[in-house]
């Protein structure tokens, strides 16, 4: 059986800060959205890109190499 399409649908992703305060990255790929629980500014301008470069993109030649 081939695969034919492999998307990422949502991820939940943890950063924490020089002082070891956590802070949890949530990005739904599928719906071009996410969340951060506490604002960060790196964090907002990451998540910007990761939705840029992986809402609803196909990944299936990742599989079927």
């Amino acid at each position: 059986m081939t695969i034919s399409k492999y998307y990422i649908d949502r991820a939940k992703y943890r950063a924490e800060d020089e002082n070891g305060n956590v802070i949890w990255l949530e990005v739904d790929y599928w719906n071009n959205k996410y969340k951060v629980s506490s604002d960060n500014k790196v964090l907002n301008n990451f998540a910007k890109t990761l939705l840029n470069k992986k809402h609803r993109v196909n990944l299936v030649q990742k599989i079927n190499q």
